[in-house]
């Protein structure tokens, strides 16, 4: 190759890498904004759905209060109801069973009784299955009466009672399971729905 043609050759090369110098911080830049334009969907995507699908369990103490979304929370009974037990005043499969968890709240000074009411419960086995409170196949139960929400309901006398703070509020959540099942290996959660308050988060109690 002559010199005429190694100069050329240089002279090719030499405004392609001037081009990458001279236009490196707009690439940074560029990457940098495609980055957060990937990330910030992805962050309020999961951000959404932990309001309405809570992944971090809080593990409630067995034998005291628990603070969670603006309040103390504690579990004060819990029992398996066998289908022939007198206390059940509707039909229930012979395949199946009743499990009551009886619990207290305490509100904190400045929470409001709508957002205890956005309470849902649960018990998850260690397979994994999911079992919400209610439901067609639960029949009526006699006994005392308690609210089946966290924060608000009604008494024996049909009058409304609520959750005020510094008083331990009474609330029951039941439950048809299939029969058999060992309290033991059962967890029970509360969880709120859609609230920024808990970030994701759900109260879980050993049974």
């Amino acid at each position: 190759m002559t010199s005429t043609d190694d100069t050329a050759a240089a002279s090719t090369a030499t405004p392609a890498a001037g081009w990458w110098r001279r236009n490196a911080g707009w690439l940074a830049g560029t990457a940098v904004l495609g980055a957060l334009a990937l990330w910030l969907p992805y962050r309020d995507a999961l951000r959404q759905y932990r309001l309405f699908n809570p992944s971090i369990a809080v593990a409630a103490d067995r034998h005291d209060w628990t603070a969670f979304a603006g309040a103390r929370w504690k579990l004060v009974a819990a029992e398996s109801v066998p289908a022939r037990d007198p206390r059940l005043r509707g039909p229930l499969r012979k395949d199946a069973e009743v499990i009551l968890l009886r619990y207290e709240v305490i509100p904190d000074s400045g929470t409001k009784t709508a957002d205890l009411d956005t309470c849902r419960g649960a018990i998850v086995d260690a397979q994994g299955r999911r079992w919400e409170t209610g439901g067609a196949a639960l029949p009526r139960l006699s006994g005392p009466r308690l609210p089946e929400t966290c924060g608000s309901g009604y008494d024996d006398a049909f009058k409304q009672v609520l959750a005020v703070p510094g008083r331990p509020f009474a609330f029951q959540h039941a439950f048809v399971l299939p029969r058999g099942q060992r309290l033991g290996e059962l967890r029970a959660r509360i969880e709120m729905k859609n609230s920024e308050k808990v970030g994701g988060r759900y109260l879980e109690f050993a049974l």
